[in-house]
């Protein structure tokens, strides 16, 4: 059954643009996840402050875009013909320090990280479809914070450690392993030793023309008190228009996978308009839909494509109307 999942929105929804047919977020700060059929979603739901009408977040600071376009420009200039076939690593590459934020690729990584309430929730679940929808939506809630400063985080330098702690209790430590290439090592310990985040995450950074797009490599884990454990694999983020349009966009696209090997549950959220949905919101660009399936064989790396799965739950949804 095709569903929603989603959480409430905390604090007031009157600057939010809505978008009617769709169906509308509470006002409380508990978090609230739903199941409704498509066919009978309510009125109205509440897209982010900056949801661009194409889709995505919009870049709305004009003079930090002006401050952006003009680093822009000059790293076209330097960078020659490399921008016009793809093939420049921005991660590697000397770039205007104009481009960059006051912080450290360390503290950046930890930005989607921000609600461990819902993990903790899952730490709790005793059924593993419905940790597994928890999961699925901390990841998405998340997302929204992708974007949330539109600058380049400093490259660490070999060595280099952060560490944090979030009002719950939940800790972070972050190390650089390696400087070429970069690779950060992470390790989230939530309140009462309930679950733990860990792996290690290597950025890619690529621009061509009109658009910059960041890939992570490398591993990410939950694993949970009772032994529990789910791996993550993260999207594309691709900001576009960041030459040549009046309001350059931020955008998540392909997959997100997650796959809990013990339990012998998968999921894969792709990123897009949902084809054949009579929804408007499920046709913006920025929707996302997922199916969480349970295999009657153990998870392999790669499954074959004739093993037997059984769909237990559908998801669909806009990734940033959740906060």
């Amino acid at each position: 059954m095709t569903s929603f999942l989603r959480s409430k929105l905390k604090g007031s929804t009157k600057s939010t643009p809505p978008v009617s047919n769709q169906s509308s977020f509470s006002e409380t700060n508990d978090d609230d996840f739903h199941d409704a059929s498509e066919e009978a979603l309510p009125v109205q739901t509440f897209l982010h402050p900056d949801a661009h009408a194409d889709g995505g977040l919009a870049f709305v600071d004009k003079q930090l875009l002006e401050s952006q376009r003009a680093a822009v420009l000059q790293l076209m200039k330097e960078a020659g013909k490399k921008l016009l076939t793809g093939h420049i690593d921005l991660v590697n590459f000397s770039v205007p320090v104009k481009m960059f934020e006051p912080r450290s690729y360390l503290q950046k990584l930890a930005d989607v990280w921000v609600y461990p309430r819902i993990i903790a929730q899952a730490a709790d679940a005793v059924d593993p479809v419905q940790r597994m929808k928890l999961v699925i939506t901390w990841f998405v809630a998340g997302l929204q914070h992708v974007y949330q400063s539109w600058r380049k985080p400093f490259n660490p330098i070999l060595g280099e450690t952060w560490q944090a702690q979030l009002s719950d209790g939940t800790v972070m430590f972050m190390e650089q392993m390696s400087h070429h290439p970069p690779v950060t090592a992470f390790h989230m310990i939530g309140a009462g030793n309930k679950y733990e985040f860990h792996g290690i995450s290597q950025p890619e950074v690529s621009f061509k023309t009109n658009a910059i797009k960041t890939a992570a490599k490398g591993y990410r884990r939950l694993t949970f008190a009772d032994g529990g454990c789910i791996d993550i694999e993260y999207p594309v983020y691709i900001m576009r228009g960041i030459v040549y349009t009046a309001m350059p966009r931020g955008e998540c696209v392909g997959s997100a996978k997650f796959t809990d090997h013990s339990n012998r549950l998968s999921c894969v959220m792709e990123f897009g308009k949902v084809e054949g949905s009579a929804n408007p919101l499920l046709q913006r660009p920025d929707s996302l839909q997922g199916i969480i399936y349970s295999h009657d064989a153990p998870l392999q790396a790669a499954s074959p494509p004739e093993q037997q799965v059984t769909p237990v739950h559908a998801s669909t949804s806009d990734w940033h109307s959740v906060p």
